[in-house]
Parts: structure tokens; C-alpha cells; sequence
């Protein structure tokens, strides 16, 4: 069958929601001060696996396996991640990770021929996040800026810079973390077709397991990026643990809760302290 493509569509491809990465280590769980002066610095290494369709006999399957580095000091963090890409979706479908949520992108207007297998670097990612001198509440901000170091020609990347900011507030009740947040992407167009900024929340909390673990549940929401499509709802669960006392792994996963989420999507995150 046919498929024409008249429009370009935004989905969530992986959506790990704005703070299902956090865990007991991250400043959302701890006590909220300063966290010491010492400057701290990490390698990280994550795989995701992500699968669902963007319409009729479109369906798409993509693994992203993402190297970076991370550091912190008192109340500030920051990290800059690039991903390896490797997919097999529709030839209209750009697979694209970046800003707050990885999303991939239908975005050009010719007819569905059938599956395509592609792969190389992803876009660079730099974020950063500052953990706000409040009392009461921990209180996090944070800003994202994705770099097209992507393949345009091989629907790896749409070949422009997206920012993003975020906001997270969470309070610590015994073993229990609750969390809320919310997003806001800047979405790069580019030249052949029209997209919109795009808005993000989560819900969700923490439960601390012990003094290094701890399970993660939530709920996470995305505004589509087009009018074409609806916006994206999926549940997410995580866990993490220190193996060491510089080595933290975690797994995660997520359902799509809408048709515009992908089906599935499951996770592992390594952590090492250097």
C-alpha cells in the first residue's frame, strides 16, 4: 500500500522522563544543600532500545548506544553525551535524539516505499543543571542544547540546533521522593517543512532502597512538535544501584500510554566515577 506523507510528525522515540535519570546520587533525592565544593567527574555509558510505529505499516526499531562524560561541583552539574545510532524505519522517518526527550522525525513528503537500515553518530548533547539554595524543597534547574553533528542525508538528524530549559522540584518524605517537572524545547527548523517548540512534564517519585538504591516510577508527557500528530504519554520505570563506590548501574523502561509514544522502550546506564 501507498502511504503518502503530507505533513512532517514528531514522536517520542525515547522518553526517559526529566528526571527518571535521576536517582539516590543525583541532588533530586538528596538533602538539599550544597553537596561539598569537591569537583567530581564521571563516564557514562547508556544502550536504549526503542520500538513502535508512526502510522500504518510504518514502525520503526532504534538502538542508541550513548557515551559521555559528566561533572559536578557544589550545587552545579553539567555533561555533554553523543549517541551511536542504529535503525530501521520507514525512509521518511529521520531518527533524531536530542533536546529533553530522543524523538524521531517523519518529515518528508513522498511515499512509503518500505524499511530502511541506517547508522553513524547521533546529535551531540550538552546539558547543564544548577540545584537552587531554597529550603523546604529540592529545586533544580537546567538547560540543553543539541548539536547537528548527525548525518542529514542519512535521516540520522535534522541538521539543526534545538535548546531546551527544564525545571524539577522534589522533597524528601523518609524513603519516599515525590517529583514533579516540566520542559520547553526550541526546536531547530529546518528548510523543508515546519515544526513547533515543544512543551514536557513529568510526575513520579523516588523510593529509596537502602543507602544505594533506589526504584523509579513515572509519569512523563510530551507536546507533539507538529499539528500533524498527538502528543506523547508514556509510563516509565527505572532502578539503580552502586556496584561500588564509583560505579553505579541502573535499568530502566517505558510503555507508551498514546499512539504517538513508541510501543516500548528499555534502557541500561553505567556510571563510573574517575
Amino acid at each position: 500500500m501507498r502511504i503518502f506523507l503530507t505533513v512532517p510528525i514528531f514522536l517520542t522515540a525515547a522518553s526517559p522522563a526529566l528526571a527518571q535519570n535521576s536517582d539516590l546520587q543525583d541532588a533530586s533525592v538528596r538533602e538539599n544543600d550544597s553537596a561539598g565544593d569537591d569537583s567530581r567527574f564521571y563516564l557514562l555509558a547508556d544502550v536504549d532500545h526503542v520500538e513502535g510505529d508512526v502510522g500504518e505499516g510504518l514502525e520503526y526499531k532504534t538502538t542508541f548506544a550513548t557515551t559521555g562524560v559528566a561533572m559536578s561541583k557544589g550545587r552545579f552539574s553539567a555533561s555533554a553525551s553523543l549517541p551511536y545510532i542504529v535503525s530501521t524505519a520507514p525512509q521518511e522517518v529521520i531518527v533524531n535524539q536530542g533536546g529533553l526527550f530522543g524523538t524521531p522525525l517523519l518529515g518528508s513528503t513522498g511515499s512509503q516505499t518500505g524499511q530502511v537500515k541506517r547508522e553513524g553518530i547521533g546529535d551531540l548533547s550538552l546539558n547543564a543543571a544548577y540545584q537552587l539554595p531554597v529550603s523546604g524543597v529540592n529545586a533544580t534547574v537546567g538547560a540543553s542544547v543539541k548539536l547537528p553533528t548527525a548525518s542529514q542525508e542519512k535521516g540520522l538528524g535534522t541538521g539543526q540546533v534545538d535548546y531546551g530549559v527544564s525545571g524539577q522540584l522534589s522533597k524528601k518524605m523518609g524513603a519516599v521522593v515525590p517529583f514533579v517537572g516540566a520542559g520547553y524545547t526550541i526546536v531547530g527548523e529546518p528548510d523543508e517543512f515546519e515544526t513547533r517548540n515543544r512543551l514536557s512534564g513529568t510526575a513520579g517519585s523516588h523510593v529509596l532502597l537502602g543507602e544505594s538504591s533506589a526504584l523509579t516510577a513515572s509519569y512523563s508527557y510530551e507536546q507533539s512538535a507538529t499539528t500533524g500528530i498527538g502528543d506523547s504519554q508514556s509510563l516509565n520505570m527505572g532502578f539503580g544501584t552502586n556496584l561500588t563506590r564509583s560505579v553505579r548501574i541502573g535499568v530502566d523502561g517505558a510503555v507508551g500510554l498514546s499512539d504517538a509514544a513508541p510501543d516500548t522502550r528499555v534502557g541500561l546506564k553505567l556510571r563510573v566515577g574517575i
